[in-house]
């Protein structure tokens, strides 16, 4: 069953991500479902044209930042604990819109080696039209990463 999670950095002094960050002034402000059933994290945005790297095209760096943190916040969900980009391969198969509403969703997979893989689409949420692809592993170590108030 899907259900909506709550952002636990938000209420963090310091915390201002550019992705989900609430307050970020620029930010996408992104917010995550999940369902814990089938691995599953969903996001919606309708992104300003202001991101737009050609006229009516979402910036590919817009687009892979949302890729990243779909593949972020499925982890946290999946396996309650957060970790680091290790990498992300992105394709881009078909103009993603601006000012058109857009649906993130990520499929989390198994944890191997420390390294936690998800399948992650951008998408248009009626069609299910593709527009963007790609899989993130995200690092998980042994001890939760410190905050720079800790270093």
């Amino acid at each position: 069953m899907m259900h909506e999670m709550k952002n636990i950095f938000a209420e963090l002094e310091e915390y201002n991500c550019f992705a989900c960050g609430p307050e970020h002034p620029y930010g996408l402000k992104l917010k995550f479902s999940y369902d814990d059933e089938n691995a599953i994290v969903v996001t919606r945005i309708t992104p300003d044209s202001l991101l737009a790297g050609f006229p009516g095209i979402l910036h590919g760096g817009i687009q892979a930042t949302i890729l990243d943190e779909l593949a972020f916040w499925g982890t946290i969900a999946k396996f309650k604990k957060s970790g680091f980009t290790f990498d992300l391969s992105v394709r881009y198969r078909k103009k993603c819109p601006v000012d058109k509403e857009i649906e993130g969703i990520g499929f989390v997979g198994e944890l191997t080696h420390h390294l936690a893989s998800t399948s992650v689409q951008l998408r248009d949420p009626i069609t299910h039209e593709i527009y963007t692809e790609g899989t993130v592993r995200y690092y998980l170590p042994d001890k939760e990463p410190r905050s720079s108030a800790d270093s």
